[in-house]
């Protein structure tokens, strides 16, 4: 993907999370900054409207940091556990969600007692994941990317998660898992768009990278390793078929001996 279309990526991601949070926080923040706005009170409104963006924008930056380990944490993934890997996904799912619950009721939740309030946001990533990776599956046309969708919802929003669960207020929750889970889904199921649209306009203009030539390298590489491996086959079935030949002429010569020793 060029620059330009990663900016473009990473600065509509950006507008998107800072919007949200920046929202929520208003309608949560009424009374002490909201308020304000219609009593005459600019300066106070400005200063609270500014501290929301600023958390909005860190919440951004926190999502968009979470894709891209994961954009490097699943390929590793893959070439080290090979086959395991996306069962240990799921268990890492799972562990995810217990970890979310048990963590967010055990800091703030045991004096209230009050185990389901701490249920929903858990609940909330799971439906939200299992919708978004259905969709993202059914665009992939060619593999099923199912589990890695599911991980990435659920498992890295956990991982991101972390910091806000542990506060003893709920808006701050409120602020950031909403914005968090509608980032994570527009970057899974928007980057193949940026991507795309970034290869069509580099073939139109007729640029060519360093990527591009690596691409055509790679592909250069693959194409002689399948075509060596196909000598290679061809090869060995060649020897297999003068082996079996060979053995044919044998069996035939020895019922010709047998025949003219009986006549």
């Amino acid at each position: 993907m060029t620059s330009k279309y990663l900016v473009k990526f990473y600065f509509t991601t950006l507008l998107i999370g800072t919007v949200i949070s920046t929202v929520i926080s208003l309608i949560l923040e009424y009374e002490n900054v909201t308020s304000y706005l219609f009593t005459g009170n600019i300066g106070e409104f400005l200063a609270g409207l500014v501290w929301f963006i600023t958390f909005g924008l860190l919440i951004a930056t926190i999502s968009q940091v979470a894709f891209f380990i994961y954009l490097f944490i699943h390929p590793l993934g893959m070439g080290i556990f090979k086959g395991f890997w996306p069962y240990i996904q799921l268990l890492l799912i799972m562990y995810a969600i217990f970890d979310l619950f048990y963590f967010r009721f055990y800091e703030v939740g045991v004096e209230i007692g009050f185990v389901w309030g701490f249920m929903w946001i858990p609940i909330l990533m799971i439906v939200v994941g299992i919708v978004v990776a259905r969709f993202k599956n059914k665009q992939v046309k060619n593999a099923n990317v199912f589990i890695p969708s599911l991980f990435f919802m659920v498992f890295i929003t956990a991982i991101t998660m972390i910091p806000f669960v542990v506060v003893d207020d709920t808006s701050w929750i409120f602020r950031s898992v909403f914005a968090i889970l509608v980032m994570n889904a527009y970057q899974l199921i928007k980057l193949p768009d940026y991507i795309e649209a970034s290869e069509r306009e580099k073939k139109e203009r007729g640029r060519i990278t360093k990527s591009d030539i690596n691409d055509e390298k790679r592909k250069e590489l693959r194409k002689e390793r399948d075509e060596k491996a196909e000598q290679e086959r061809l090869a060995k079935q060649k020897k297999k078929d003068i082996k079996r030949d060979n053995q044919k002429k044998m069996k035939n010569r020895k019922r010709g001996s047998v025949k003219n020793k009986s006549n």
